[in-house]
């Protein structure tokens, strides 16, 4: 039994995953395309990317690590938490300049050659807006880190995506990854979310979320013209985006940052 079910059943929630509940899947995919940034659930990988990001696959692959957080009375879905597992098992220090995509990337690689999974990687969670600010983040991440210690595993993977970076566009996230607030934490909540559960910073993962879309739809997606080719910053965005008018393509390179969670104990 996962040590935060008191906590859940407290708050009168229930968890279940897409293994449990296939009917779940369409609704998380709902939710999510509701409250992230259309360039996110939009766009798709650039040509010849390394690492094309297969966001529907995991919900086959890893049903029983796609989780809903849902009112018990009601059966409203409240939040959503996401993962997968995979073979790596590198030091933190060795893991890739490409976070997000990269992890479904090489969870789909050893999914299909039948490879001993050995470390879970945490992808997103999201938490419905009508219900944030009651602590439910913090709770998904703990049941995410009770799977992980409940499959064997001694560590959990997460490239996260901080929640205030798009307020420094311009700063490096190397550089804001180690901002601290008085207490000494770090200065994103979202970030702090995590390291309040004992994951600690890794590095930056600068090539994490790598996202394109033709003029047109980026200009849709900022609301604003992009009348030459260049750099440019809209609301939302961690860096900039890239326009290329000849070629009739924008790319968006998000950095993120690696933290690792220790279950062992």
């Amino acid at each position: 039994m996962m040590p935060q079910f008191d906590e859940i059943q407290r708050r009168g929630l229930a968890v279940r995953t897409v293994a449990e509940d296939g009917a779940l899947a369409p609704r998380i995919g709902a939710l999510s395309d509701s409250i992230w940034p259309r360039f996110v659930v939009e766009a798709h990988t650039p040509r010849n990317h390394p690492y094309p990001a297969d966001w529907p696959g995991i919900f086959a692959r890893w049903p029983q690590y796609q989780f809903g957080l849902l009112d018990q009375d009601t059966d409203e879905l409240v939040g959503a938490a996401h993962a997968l597992s995979f073979a790596w098992d590198g030091a933190g220090a060795d893991l890739p300049d490409f976070g997000w995509d990269w992890a479904m990337w090489q969870g789909k690689q050893d999914y299909l050659a039948g490879a001993t999974p050995h470390t879970m990687c945490a992808l997103s969670i999201t938490v419905d807006p009508r219900y944030r600010g009651q602590g439910l983040s913090t709770l998904l991440v703990s049941i995410m880190r009770d799977a992980t210690a409940r499959a064997g595993f001694t560590r959990l993977l997460a490239p996260v995506r901080p929640t205030l970076k798009h307020r420094y566009p311009i700063t490096p996230m190397a550089v804001y990854a180690n901002w601290r607030n008085q207490r000494g934490e770090p200065l994103d909540p979202w970030m702090r979310v995590h390291a309040r559960l004992g994951a600690t910073i890794a590095k930056p993962c600068d090539k994490s979320m790598n996202l394109a879309g033709s003029v047109a739809d980026w200009e849709s997606w900022a609301e604003i013209p992009f009348p030459t080719s260049g750099a440019y910053i809209f609301p939302g965005l961690f860096a900039p985006v890239v326009i290329d008018r000849e070629s009739d393509e924008g790319v968006y390179v998000e950095p993120n940052v690696w933290m690792v969670h220790d279950v062992s104990a």
